[in-house]
């Protein structure tokens, strides 16, 4: 595909710039990229939990999570970058012929409710103790401000499913344990791309495995690295059921992010589309994850951005779960 004239250079770039306005005018340094929790619904006990967890699961029945819609911009709660979404067809992913098969499993889609909506994003599963945590993209957990305000919605109803594939849920289903997602604090209050990033932890499965476990392990985190991968992308864009993969080396940084605080984006050539958001990007034989999908630009049907993994922000987002 051609690369676009330079007015729709111009054009992406001052549509980025206008989305990044909250952070260049309250700028803040790395540093500050504290970990903001989602508020619990209720103190936690044995018999609520088992209630939440009964709730949840009846809510997802294989029809709600078809019709799912997948996470864009054009909600009542503004969530991330793409538009205008992208058509499947022009899409430059292809299919996981089996998802249940190793190193695939690890990957999964998210479904959960913001202002009312049931949405779909993806997900990975990650090695840690206590394996029960997901990494996905933070506007899939907190939709950022709203409408310039300092207000932010956050999802609730979560539930992950890895390997999904057609209403199925070959490994189970985990819901998220109330209160335990995590956004990092540039992202909740001022949508600065560079820190979206997004984590939860899960309940076991009704078979009581953890989903770390019930994949066969997840994937380490890759912090602090070169660029200069070879990535293996994964997710589930807009109505597709099934898993889809497209591997690319890093092709550059998004240079409207060089302005604000956090390390630059990075690039990717593939054009995941609305759903896809939070997908791992996977290196080393797919057993880390050094990226995710976060947002396009305008106009750009070649290209998918996501934050760089330092310690900065995915290492203290996920500290201690």
């Amino acid at each position: 595909m051609s690369a676009p004239p330079n007015g729709a250079h111009r054009r992406c770039a001052l549509f980025l710039a206008a989305l990044l306005l909250l952070a260049v005018a309250a700028p803040a340094s790395a540093g500050s990229a504290t970990r903001v929790q989602a508020p619990a619904v209720a103190a936690a006990s044995g018999a609520a939990e088992a209630t939440h967890v009964a709730r949840v699961a009846r809510y997802w029945t294989p029809a709600r999570m078809r019709k799912a819609r997948p996470l864009d911009g054009h909600g009542t709660a503004p969530a991330d970058l793409f538009d205008p979404p992208m058509p499947v067809a022009s899409a430059s992913y292809a299919t996981v012929l089996d998802a249940t098969v190793a190193p695939y499993p690890v990957n999964g889609r998210i479904f959960f409710r913001r202002a009312g909506r049931a949405n779909s994003c993806s997900g990975t599963v990650i090695d840690t103790p206590t394996r029960q945590l997901v990494l996905t993209a933070g506007h899939c957990v907190n939709s950022g401000p709203v409408d310039g305000t300092r207000f932010s919605f956050w999802s609730n109803f979560i539930q992950f499913v890895p390997a999904y594939s057609e209403g199925q849920a070959p490994f189970g289903a985990f819901v998220m344990r109330r209160g335990r997602a995590y956004a990092l604090s540039p992202w909740v209050r001022r949508a600065n791309p560079s820190f979206d990033v997004g984590a939860f932890l899960v309940h076991p499965n009704a078979a009581a495995q953890n989903v770390a476990d019930a994949v066969g392990g997840g994937v380490s985190i890759a912090l602090n690295v070169s660029r200069r991968q070879q990535f293996q992308t994964f997710g589930y864009p807009g109505r597709v059921e099934t898993l889809q993969q497209c591997d690319s080396p890093y092709v550059g940084s998004d240079r409207n992010t060089f302005r604000i605080p956090g390390k630059p984006t990075m690039s990717i050539r593939c054009r995941w589309g609305p759903g896809a958001s939070g997908g791992g990007w996977l290196i080393g034989e797919a057993t880390a994850i050094n990226g995710l999908t976060s947002y396009g630009i305008r106009r750009d049907r070649v290209h998918t951005f996501g934050p760089y993994f330092a310690k900065g922000n995915v290492g203290k987002l996920v500290a201690g779960l």
